[in-house]
């Protein structure tokens, strides 16, 4: 794609927290999406170990995530290609 002046990327997210990845206790948690309901939420025991095991302490936020991939789409990153952005408070492989 390079020939084409054409960048390819790519973010790769860790844990960030949404309506899906909240915290409940409530084993009957959904929402609805488009007439279908969805069950959501994580064990909150479940959550706090996996925030302890991220160095930055705790999960993204929407916005922080959705800052990574503004990263790919300002002018000081036009020369960038084939990478892999890790948007993961600093954890690395599991």
């Amino acid at each position: 794609m390079g020939r084409l002046n054409t960048t390819v990327n790519c973010v790769a997210y860790g844990l960030i927290r949404t309506r899906m990845t909240e915290a409940t206790a409530d084993s009957d948690a959904a929402i609805q999406v488009e007439g279908r309901e969805i069950k959501v939420g994580v064990n909150p025991d479940l959550m706090a170990a996996m925030e302890r095991n991220i160095p930055l302490g705790r999960a993204g936020t929407p916005e922080e995530a959705a800052g990574a991939a503004y990263l790919f789409c300002i002018p000081e990153s036009d020369y960038v290609s084939g990478q892999t952005l890790l948007c993961t408070g600093g954890l690395t492989g599991i």
